[in-house]
């Protein structure tokens, strides 16, 4: 019978886990009856806490393709200029044209920083295509500075920018990295996967 919660930590674990994603505990060799390991437990009975490589291979990470992104990204940009755009209206009949654009910049930058801060890593086009912005190292939710430097240029014309320069950069790179699409994710340590 497979452990349901991790003996050490009680978290909830995935059905065929060898390791427990949160406290790295090797599940391996536990069976569901068996008693959490005694405070008199020898160094030679300690079990290695799993490293990230192993919580990936053992999680099944599958990283979104350039197509999953793009969606999600068009999807939050449609409700960005719906939002946007009657106030955007307003604020152009003075002739503030730089205005405007800024004004824009400052509500697609919110949107996205905002909703991935405060939404565990998923806007609303994100959350629609079952996708989140995690930490790179440790496949969980990052940090509110790690996604306002990952969301500086998404809502800007240097998106297009952002993104040649990133696929040049991560061509030559190994596989995790490599599924960077962006340089600003190159900066902020952070991947989309699938949830």
């Amino acid at each position: 019978m497979e452990l349901n919660f991790c003996p050490k930590c009680g978290s909830k674990l995935a059905p065929d886990a060898t390791f427990c994603m949160s406290c790295g505990t090797n599940l391996s060799e536990r069976k569901s009856g068996s008693e959490p390991h005694s405070v008199s437990q020898t160094k030679s009975e300690i079990k290695p806490v799993a490293t990230v490589e192993e919580k990936k291979m053992n999680s099944n990470v599958r990283y979104a393709d350039f197509v999953q992104r793009a969606l999600a990204w068009l999807i939050d940009i449609i409700i960005i200029i719906a939002v946007s755009s009657p106030l955007s209206i307003f604020i152009s009949f003075g002739g503030f044209w730089l205005s405007t654009n800024f004004y824009n910049f400052i509500l697609g930058f919110c949107y996205f920083w905002l909703l991935e801060t405060y939404n565990k890593g998923q806007t609303l086009g994100k959350m629609a295509l079952k996708l989140r912005t995690v930490d790179e190292k440790t496949l969980e939710i990052g940090t509110p500075s790690q996604y306002a430097i990952n969301n500086i240029l998404k809502a800007t014309g240097f998106l297009i920018l952002d993104v040649l320069i990133g696929i040049i950069v991560n061509s030559s790179a190994e596989e995790p990295i490599k599924k960077r699409l962006r340089i600003t994710q190159n900066i902020a340590l952070t991947a989309v996967i699938v949830v």
